[in-house]
């Protein structure tokens, strides 16, 4: 994939993704049985603070895949890491597909790692994509949700979403399996 090509394309995942966020948005709204029961399945619960919680940062979040451009994209890096005001990330590098320095809101630069290239556009059933790793970390800017990694998977995340809720708000997967799961 050329540059350019992988520009169009992240792009077209980031306003397709956005356009999912606005449907959630949508039905938060709306609040709806199917809509409480989304929401219950991908945090543990359903009241009044998580859905405040949500429309809160997926309100900011809709605003940061707005604001993306290709400028925002870039190969991973010490360098770039050290450029965002991050210590280079140096854990888990074989299995990285992207990452984030979150206290940078000036920028939002995601730092994509060779892995996110082998991903699918989109997921299909259980499968992570890079349209998912998008949402998950633009989910991490302090100024969306500040999201963490308690865990990864959609099986993992369905799981902490029952046991431990508390976590499941605060959690990148959390977030973006809840704005983009189909299933």
């Amino acid at each position: 994939m050329t540059d350019a090509e992988f520009r169009k394309s992240v792009l077209k995942l980031t306003v397709d993704a956005n356009a999912t966020v606005q449907r959630r948005l949508t039905e938060l709204t709306r609040w709806a049985p199917i809509d409480r029961e989304r929401v219950q399945t991908w945090f543990g619960t359903n009241d009044e603070a998580t859905r405040a919680s949500l429309i809160q940062g997926l309100g900011r979040l809709s605003k940061v895949l707005v604001g993306l451009a290709p400028k925002n994209f870039i190969r991973s890096s010490p360098d770039t890491d050290l450029a965002t005001g991050c210590t280079p990330n140096l854990k888990n590098l074989s299995g990285e597909v992207a990452h984030v320095c979150a206290p940078d809101t000036a920028t939002h630069t995601i730092s994509i790692s060779p892995n996110f290239c082998q991903l699918p556009d989109r997921s299909a059933g259980r499968l992570d994509s890079k349209q998912l790793t998008i949402v998950h970390e633009a989910s991490h800017f302090h100024d969306t949700f500040g999201s963490l990694d308690h865990a990864y998977t959609q099986y993992n995340t369905r799981r902490l979403a029952q046991s431990n809720p508390e976590r499941a708000i605060a959690k990148a997967d959390s977030i973006a399996w809840y704005v983009l799961c189909t299933d």
